[in-house]
């Protein structure tokens, strides 16, 4: 099987493993606040990743924002989800190419760019966060770990579970909060 098939496979997989409030309902273990997963799929100077996060442990509430502030949070934590390369290299050098956030969180009833959703739902149910990104990381290939800065910037993020696909195999690392770097290893 072809590394690109390979990482159909497993962005399909931590799509489905992470779909969202639907499937949250249905798998409690989906949801848990202080937890969230980043998968990467590694080939050449390229990684796509898949985010998935309880919109709790980036703003502090699941609800739709309510105030100014609430709604001011959204849109910056929205943004920076967009623009920031959530993998890189440890000399710094990869770039957004292409970003999608989707959330329930809402705030303002027009788009970003970078598109995020907005689904109405009742105060009691699960909001999440989920981002794709496509990045362009010169040197990636000669690089045996990677950093994210997403336990650092997020201090709701108690565990981040990261998960890689790359041409020598897949790996998997248990990042605590403030913990950036992983090595790229397979296991």
């Amino acid at each position: 099987m072809s590394l690109r098939a390979k990482t159909c496979f497993f962005l399909a997989g931590a799509a489905i493993a992470s779909a969202g409030p639907a499937f949250a309902s249905d798998n409690p273990g989906a949801h848990q606040h202080g937890h969230a997963e980043l998968q990467l799929a590694i080939e050449g100077e390229q990684i796509d990743l898949l985010f998935t996060s309880p919109a709790y442990n980036l703003l502090g509430f699941e609800h739709r924002a309510r105030s100014d502030d609430q709604k001011a949070l959204v849109n910056d934590v929205t943004n920076w989800l967009g623009q920031t390369p959530l993998a890189n290299t440890s000399e710094g050098g990869c770039t957004v190419m292409n970003a999608v956030v989707h959330h329930q969180a809402g705030g303002d009833d027009h788009g970003h760019s970078h598109g995020h959703d907005h689904d109405h739902q009742d105060e009691s149910s699960h909001s999440d966060f989920e981002v794709t990104q496509t990045l362009s990381c010169p040197g990636l290939s000669s690089s045996q770990a990677l950093a994210t800065p997403i336990t650092t910037r997020f201090s709701g993020i108690e565990h981040l579970g990261v998960q890689w696909v790359w041409p020598e195999g897949q790996g998997s690392a248990r990042l605590g909060h403030g913990q950036s770097t992983f090595e790229l290893r397979s296991q």
